[in-house]
C-alpha cells in the first residue's frame, strides 16, 4: 500500500481582518481567526460574517456534530 504525504494549510487572519474583508471562503476551506483561535468552514456562497464558528468543547477541543 503506498504512503502519501499531504500538506493542508489553513487560511488564517485577525478577526478584525475577516470582518473588514468579508471574503466568502470557498467550500470546505478553512478560516482561522489568529487571535481568537476560531474557526469557521466556508461552503462556497456564504460571506465570512454569516458563518457559523465550529463547536469548540470547554478544554478547546473542536467537535463536529452528527446530523
Amino acid at each position: 500500500m503506498a504512503t502519501y504525504t499531504y500538506r493542508i494549510q489553513i487560511r488564517r487572519a485577525s478577526a478584525s481582518a475577516w470582518t473588514s474583508n468579508a471574503p466568502t471562503l470557498k467550500s470546505g476551506e478553512w478560516g482561522l481567526e489568529e487571535d481568537t483561535g476560531k474557526l469557521k468552514i466556508g461552503d462556497g456562497s456564504t460571506a465570512w460574517a454569516s458563518l457559523l464558528y465550529l463547536p469548540v468543547d470547554t478544554d478547546g477541543q473542536i467537535y463536529l456534530l452528527d446530523d
